[in-house]
């Protein structure tokens, strides 16, 4: 009973950090451009996570969970442990990271540690995945951007224009938002289906409320980045770069692969950028893309020393 209520506080501790660092990735471009208030992106975030981790979390689930290293309870403890360490530390720094990055990283330094056996063609199906993510949802970003810009500049009632420019911005973020429970909310929790312990759409739904406080609480930081940041956005860019990016991300849920709702807005709102003729804040994007280089690494190495202390320690077997 201990290590169960040892495995949901940690669940719940890493998917709170998701929700103050992922959902900024969702909801940013909308905040930052002034199309949605903070309190509205959060509504939308809480309803279609819930929904995205319930109905479609399974497949990255399996995969975290039991497709990279078979890992016992303490194993899992340890793995969400620093995960959620390390989200926390790029929270305050105000920086998108990957949960995917820090799950997998987090799984392999424990494996190292352990001796144990780890699938490598899992895994470097998943870093493929790392890299197409962004990339993909440039594109799709930037073709997005291309069309709808022809379709809004149609429009000339200003009143007209603002309600649209709502709706889009909700469609997105709904549609992005229930990609990020299908996947990040589907990484944090995918750890506890290799104990064997919990049922997976419980557990999806206790990610998801999780990372919803996480959202109320502490998201704001990671939001004024993904949305002001790197680039000037309006609502046009806005939306284009919260749909393009949901796509790539859809894509990564059909295969089961667990990808970065971060990644994939930077790589959005870098692709509605070079559309628009906008500058985009290279120092931003060289900040965002260290952290995502590193965020694996320091997963393998931040497990691996705790697991060496855990084991020092006799808790873990």
């Amino acid at each position: 009973m201990g290590l169960v209520i040892s495995l949901l506080a940690v669940t719940f501790y890493l998917a709170w950090n998701i929700g103050a660092n992922g959902s900024a990735n969702v909801m940013g471009t909308s905040v930052g451009s002034g199309v949605l208030s903070f309190r509205q992106a959060t509504l939308i975030v809480i309803i279609f996570t819930t929904l995205g981790a319930y109905l479609k979390g399974d497949k990255v689930m399996e995969t975290v969970g039991r497709g990279i290293v078979q890992l016992t309870p303490e194993m899992v403890l340890v793995v969400l442990l620093t995960a959620g360490l390390m989200m926390t530390l790029a929270t305050i720094r105000g920086l998108p990271v990957s949960t995917a990055q820090a799950i997998v990283g987090s799984s392999i330094g424990v494996a190292i540690a352990l001796g144990l056996t780890v699938n490598w063609a899992n895994l470097l199906k998943i870093i493929i995945a790392w890299i197409a993510s962004p990339i993909l949802a440039g594109v799709f970003s930037f073709l997005l951007f291309r069309m709808y810009s022809r379709v809004f500049r149609r429009i000339k009632s200003i009143k007209r224009l603002e309600i649209v420019y709502k709706w889009v911005a909700i469609t997105g973020g709904a549609y992005m938002a229930f990609n990020l429970g299908a996947n990040e909310v589907a990484n944090a929790v995918g750890p506890l289906l290799a104990t064997d312990l919990f049922d997976p759409r419980i557990a999806g739904v206790f990610g998801a409320l999780s990372l919803s406080l996480g959202t109320i609480t502490f998201s704001y930081g990671v939001m004024n980045t993904v949305g002001k940041k790197i680039a000037s956005l309006d609502p046009v860019t806005a939306f284009s770069a919260q749909f393009g990016s949901a796509i790539s991300v859809s894509l990564a849920n059909f295969f089961g692969l667990p990808v970065s709702s971060g990644q994939a807005i930077v790589g959005g709102i870098i692709g509605v950028s070079l559309g628009a003729g906008e500058k985009v804040r290279k120092g931003t994007v060289v900040d965002i893309a260290i952290g995502w280089i590193l965020a694996p690494i320091l997963g393998v190495a931040f497990a691996y020393a705790l697991t060496l202390l855990f084991l020092h320690f006799r808790l873990l077997s």
